[in-house]
């Protein structure tokens, strides 16, 4: 009775121990359910205070960001100010210097036009052309522009040299159209009877002249070479030092007047248009002329070039001088033929258009708005 008594003890101990360790393991279930809500909660937590400083940190880059390109901003003005501060006082020196030389310039312009009375009258053009440029050259410095006409530049006493028509090696017998080179001051003119070109200095002094093809008219010339048309359609360069032809090439037309620049640009006579060659004489382009002062009567006679532009004149049009785009068309009308009666003319490095009027006996000056700025007669010049 004892045994079984002290058997169902240990039995009832047993239970009791079960209980316990169930209890237990359940107590250390939920503190385990805790520890992970707890966890959870901390993870949380610290996911939103990371998401927050991340957010903060991203204004703050912004922020960064906005004033760094608000200083450059900044700078960029204060660059763009310095840049013009630069630039005015550059003008300025250039102002002061301008002056300075447009002084000195004008003393020796006066010096020169006070020695021309005792010049030739292509000497004094000469001279003046030197000076005129010079003058223009300082002027370009600040900005290019037109030095305003003067009188004065004119309206000189000449005494020009004249030339005598008749036989031999040092006169004239049909001079058609003439050239100058501004480095010697020689003049060359094409004799159109004696089949020559006629090389003059600039006091009007017989120098020699070069043989050509029959009946040379239209010339231009380059530091080496001379260009010349011939009545018989052909165009010929010559080299001035031994005389001898170089290359000659058959127009399809006859070729008046010529002028050069980085090509050669000659008339094509009864053609009204104007035809292009490189200095080797190679055919580049003919260029048409457009406008409606052409007609079927009306012949081109003579070209300049200036500012890219052509000056052309022509005869039996109402206006005589018409100024043409590289590629023929009509940009403006200059001068009507009612004001001028010539075949050759000329534009001095400011622009104004030089006419030699033979009907009046006169060299007519406009500029090149197309004003009549001054007049050359018989008043003006004396004869040696």
């Amino acid at each position: 009775m004892a045994t079984r008594v002290a058997a169902v003890g240990e039995v009832t101990g047993v239970e009791e121990m079960e209980r316990r360790l169930v209890w237990l393991v359940e107590q250390v279930e939920r503190e385990k359910e805790k520890t992970r809500d707890t966890f959870q909660q901390l993870h949380n937590l610290l996911a939103v205070r990371e998401e927050g400083v991340l957010r903060e940190l991203d204004g703050v880059v912004v922020e960064a960001r906005q004033e760094l390109k608000e200083k450059r901003e900044v700078l960029q003005e204060l660059q763009r100010a310095k840049e013009s501060a630069e630039r005015e006082l550059t003008k300025k020196k250039l102002k002061r210097v301008l002056e300075k030389n447009l002084k000195t310039l004008e003393d020796e312009i006066k010096e020169e036009l006070s020695k021309a009375l005792s010049m030739t009258w292509v000497e004094v053009e000469w001279k003046r052309e030197q000076l005129e440029q010079s003058l223009v050259d300082v002027c370009k410095v600040v900005k290019k522009k037109e030095r305003p006409f003067r009188t004065e530049d004119y309206s000189l006493k000449l005494r020009p040299v004249w030339f005598h028509e008749g036989t031999g090696s040092s006169v004239f017998e049909d001079p058609q159209q003439l050239a100058i080179n501004t480095v010697s001051g020689n003049i060359f003119v094409t004799d159109n009877n004696t089949n020559k070109v006629q090389v003059i200095d600039k006091t009007g002094h017989y120098l020699y002249h070069i043989p050509t093809p029959p009946h040379p008219v239209g010339l231009c010339l380059s530091d080496e070479f001379i260009f010349v048309t011939t009545g018989v359609k052909q165009l010929v360069k010559i080299q001035i030092s031994n005389k001898k032809t170089v290359k000659s090439v058959v127009t399809e037309k006859m070729v008046y007047g010529m002028d050069i620049s980085n090509n050669i640009y000659g008339c094509e006579y009864r053609n009204n248009s104007v035809i292009v060659f490189d200095k080797n004489l190679n055919f580049l382009k003919r260029i048409p002329l457009k406008s409606p002062h052409i007609t079927s009567d009306t012949s081109i006679i003579s070209i300049r070039l200036y500012e890219n532009h052509m000056y052309v004149m022509f005869r039996r049009s109402d206006y005589r001088i018409q100024v043409f785009s590289q590629d023929g068309q009509l940009l403006r009308l200059v001068i009507p033929s009612s004001d001028i009666n010539g075949s050759f003319f000329s534009l001095d490095r400011i622009g104004n258009i030089i006419v030699a009027d033979y009907w009046a006996n006169q060299i007519k000056i406009f500029s090149n708005s197309s004003h009549l700025i001054h007049t050359i007669s018989n008043d003006n010049l004396t004869e040696d």
